[in-house]
């Protein structure tokens, strides 16, 4: 029995991939794409994934993003500021923190989170140990000698004798 031994193309990707940084704050997920001097380029933002290419120096650049989160599409922003493309998309699920832009496990070497907005926002709350007030030292420093009983008035009393008989009725 012959075997036929076939030869398949290296897996070679044409494409490059542009270095991204991101952060995040309650609503939003801002991605800067960095390329200098950018002047067309191709955007498309769904409800999981980003896609995103450009040609720059004959150099072509592809993202292809499946984003951690849902965003709202429609709500997306971007912007080029010569030196990066600002991309503001807006999360479907407020006030929830993404782990990671993409919905992958690996780490991508071309993300980084942004370390000008890294801020903690788990601060945990330390109670203050407020001391209660001795009772009889609260009457001393009030010139208090004797507290009074709360009397209700008139008309506390007949709604509260009124409430007993439905009670017992």
């Amino acid at each position: 029995m012959k075997y036929l031994i076939m030869t398949y193309p290296e897996l070679i990707c044409n494409f490059a991939t542009p270095n991204i940084v991101w952060y995040q704050t309650d609503i939003t997920v801002v991605i800067r794409i960095l390329l200098h001097d950018l002047d067309e380029y191709y955007l498309r933002v769904e409800c999981d994934h980003l896609l995103f290419s450009a040609t720059l120096n004959g150099k072509q650049y592809y993202v292809c993003l499946y984003l951690f989160g849902a965003v709202v599409a429609e709500k997306t922003t971007h912007f080029n500021l010569g030196r990066e493309i600002k991309i503001t998309l807006f999360k479907a699920h407020k006030w929830t923190d993404w782990l990671r832009l993409h919905i992958e496990k690996e780490k991508n070497p071309a993300i980084i989170l942004d370390p000008d907005h890294l801020y903690k926002t788990n601060w945990s709350i330390v109670p203050l140990k407020i001391e209660r007030e001795n009772f009889r030292e609260y009457m001393r420093r009030n010139n208090i000698s004797q507290i009074m009983p709360d009397v209700p008035s008139s008309d506390e009393e007949e709604s509260d004798d009124e409430a007993m008989d439905m009670l017992f009725w």
